[in-house]
């Protein structure tokens, strides 16, 4: 009869291979076992031929193992115990459902709903938030909580005028007036109605009047090895800095430190050292490596008078003694004489 009509039956797929990989689900895959069975119905004379045929398409490390064992314990063989009511299709999608289903499904997708975001299609967002609400199963005030708080303004403005009890009911509103409300706005946005002429003509001047701020400058981006040289040469400066004026490095004329210190005593060479001084002639305007003057075996004195030596010989000072005027008058220095000291005149000499 479907033949004369012009019709053919669309022969039903087997399942696919389970191997409990990420992207498989055992709940679909046990619901296309099902249609497959129902849609060739003639060939599964009991039940027990299905498991076997599901058994016979669970592949893979991680469920090879519980397809043998279940089907050992079903029959019996090779020694097991035969547990009975194994043959039955509803006992064997338990024993699967927890061996091989999603754990901690309902905490999942209650932290899932809580990061769902309104986005301006009220149909897609409903449908995500109850899909995850199969497994969360949440109702009454913390269900309509959940979707309130991503609705925009104007669609909870419409839904405030009727309460509602049912939370089907209530569903079905929220539906019904956001949609309206997105019908609206896109009839306003076709009729280029957004803002009022008088409101855009503020916005414009308000956003004229708005001094003009200078382009954030963009801080340049150095490699690794731009910034150790750049170290390095800070460092050097740093030194050059600390040792004193250096006049510019000429070439380098001395590559042994004791060939170009030869002679040298070594507190000299520490001396100069300490006075920032080049170790073989004493200047003070290059390095010793840059040195093209002769070696100084000893300290030269630069920009400072040598220093006096102290003298072996030390003169004599008179002795200090009173003078007296020798006409009366007014004592002159030229005209003074000595007199001798008041111990030194004779007994004689007083009478």
């Amino acid at each position: 009869m479907a033949n004369a009509l012009g019709r053919t039956r669309v022969p039903a797929e087997p399942p696919a291979m389970f191997r409990n990989e990420k992207h498989q689900d055992i709940r679909v895959w046990l619901m296309t076992c099902t249609d497959y069975f129902g849609r060739n119905s003639s060939q599964w004379e009991y039940e027990a031929q299905q498991i076997r045929y599901a058994i016979r398409r669970m592949d893979g490390k991680e469920v090879a193992p519980f397809a043998l064992t279940y089907r050992r314990q079903m029959t019996g063989e090779t020694g097991y115990t035969r547990q009975e009511g194994y043959e039955f299709w509803h006992v064997f999608a338990e024993q699967t459902l927890p061996r091989f289903g999603p754990t901690h499904e309902a905490e999942k997708s209650l932290r899932e709903m809580g990061s769902i975001k309104y986005h301006g299609d009220v149909a897609k967002f409903l449908m995500e938030m109850e899909n995850l609400n199969i497994h969360a199963r949440v109702t009454g005030i913390a269900w309509r909580k959940m979707i309130e708080d991503q609705l925009p303004i104007e669609a909870l403005r419409r839904l405030s005028h009727r309460e509602y009890v049912d939370d089907g009911e209530w569903l079905e509103a929220v539906r019904t007036v956001t949609r309206a409300e997105e019908d609206f706005k896109e009839r306003k946005d076709l009729r280029g109605g957004g803002p009022c002429s008088a409101t855009r003509g503020e916005k414009r001047k308000f956003e004229d009047s708005k001094p003009t701020v200078a382009a954030k400058r963009v801080k340049k981006q150095y490699s690794a090895k731009e910034k150790a040289d750049y170290q390095k040469k800070k460092a050097g400066e740093r030194k050059v800095k600390k040792q004193g004026s250096v006049a510019p490095m000429g070439k380098v004329r001395h590559m042994v430190w004791a060939e170009a210190q030869q002679g040298v005593d070594q507190k000299v060479v520490d001396k100069r050292k300490s006075d920032n001084e080049c170790t073989r002639c004493g200047m003070r305007n290059h390095l010793w490596k840059h040195c093209q003057q002769r070696i100084q075996l000893s300290a030269v004195y630069r920009g400072q008078s040598k220093p006096k030596r102290p003298s072996a010989f030390v003169p004599k000072r008179r002795p200090q003694v009173a003078t007296v005027a020798v006409d009366g008058k007014r004592e002159r220095s030229k005209r003074a004489v000595q007199r001798p000291p008041a111990w030194a005149f004779d007994d004689d000499h007083i009478l």
